[in-house]
């Protein structure tokens, strides 16, 4: 049209450049360029692994050695323990519940049962040392149940328990070392009977059933007392009774004396009159107190004047697990000390809680494989886009 004026519109360019024409091909790497990029991605792999290492060692670092540390700074011990450290009339004691070391019949087989084994083994040794070098017992006691599997382990299995045992929890020769024995070691919970021969195969390798033990002013009474259910061989009272000589007297057994039968808890306590109880089986801390002259009269018990009128009283304590195993949180020793009167001061001393730190492992373990699986994805990704 004359005189009219046309205007065109200019192709759009690209903010870095012209704009590609239509039918061009993306750009592809040049050799150089191709050996930068990988050169890059190889950088951030290796920055990856690094990390991943590094946050590994801090996290069994911790697991396996800080923690242990870390919780030993919670302890409270008995008050006025500092000072019994001076004074060699008092008695101080480690007394430990159910260690239950695990065995290999119903144990997880192959590596596997040979870890968990290996890590139960190592957190009873770990903690078991630090406490006793920090108390420096007279005398250490454990109540029962020593092992997992001692009522049903043929005899190579025992003796492996054995050995394992006295690795765990190796004492000075100046410690006394008091062992009882319980329903996992010797049978007596359900179908699982006592026999001669686990009794006699309990006390060649560890120690008496029945006895009195004496640390300095202090007799420690043990009696055969494995389960609430089953009722064990008669405690040898009067032979007992003939080894008694300490002022102070403290009764040892496996299970509490409010879950034994009746008559054979107040012929019990009617015969050595304990101040002092300690039992376990329970896996959890509790305390409780008996008035001896009751407990016979609900017994149905003859009792001598003299008991009567004194109107003697016996604590219990029940100790808690010393093992992870047992399915608690719960988990701890017993500090005591008992001075040349008889008082008796206490505590708990609890344990890490092992299954967390497990836990932390099983964490870790799942972020560090879906943190390789994304950049795996992402450095692949990128490489398909820039070699198209």
């Amino acid at each position: 049209m004359d005189g009219a004026h046309v205007t065109r519109r200019r192709p759009l360019r690209a903010p870095n450049g012209p704009m590609p024409l239509r039918g061009d091909k993306p750009h592809r790497l040049s050799p150089s360029e191709g050996a930068s990029l990988k050169g890059r991605q190889c950088c951030r792999l290796l920055t990856f692994h690094r990390t991943a290492v590094l946050v590994g060692v801090l996290v069994v670092l911790y697991n396996e050695v800080l923690v242990y540390y870390i919780n030993k700074t919670s302890w409270k011990l008995p008050p006025g323990f500092s000072q019994s450290r001076d004074d060699d009339k008092i008695v101080r004691l480690i007394i430990a519940g159910d260690p239950q070391i695990q065995g290999y019949q119903y144990e997880v087989g192959g590596l596997v049962g040979w870890i968990t084994r290996l890590d139960s083994d190592r957190y009873l040794s770990k903690t078991f040392h630090l406490l006793l070098d920090l108390v420096q017992p007279d005398a250490v006691v454990f109540l029962g149940d020593l092992e997992d599997e001692g009522s049903v382990a043929s005899d190579v299995e025992y003796s492996d328990y054995v050995r394992r045992f006295y690795q765990i929890f190796h004492v000075p020769a100046e410690t006394k070392l008091i062992l009882l024995a319980g329903d996992n070691d010797i049978g007596g919970e359900g179908a699982d009977m006592i026999t001669q021969e686990k009794m006699q195969r309990f006390e060649k390798n560890f120690a008496p059933l029945n006895e009195v033990v004496r640390v300095k002013n202090v007799d420690f009474i043990k009696v055969n007392l494995v389960t609430p259910f089953q009722k064990a061989p008669a405690v040898p009272q009067t032979r007992l009774m003939s080894q008694l000589s300490a002022p102070v007297r403290v009764l040892l057994s496996h299970v509490t004396l409010n879950s034994a039968v009746l008559q054979t808890a107040a012929t019990i306590l009617g015969s050595f009159r304990p101040q002092y109880a300690f039992s376990a089986h329970f896996h959890k801390y509790e305390r409780a107190a008996y008035n001896i002259t009751r407990i016979m009269r609900y017994a149905g018990l003859p009792y001598p004047a003299d008991l009567a009128s004194q109107q003697l009283v016996t604590q219990e304590f029940q100790v808690p697990t010393c093992s992870y195993r047992m399915g608690t949180a719960e988990i701890g020793y017993m500090v005591v000390t008992i001075d040349h009167a008889g008082e008796m001061s206490s505590s708990v001393v609890w344990l890490p809680r092992r299954y967390v730190s497990l836990c932390v492992y099983v964490v870790y373990l799942i972020v560090v494989v879906l943190a390789w699986v994304v950049q795996r994805a992402c450095l692949s990704s990128r490489r398909h886009h820039t070699t198209q």
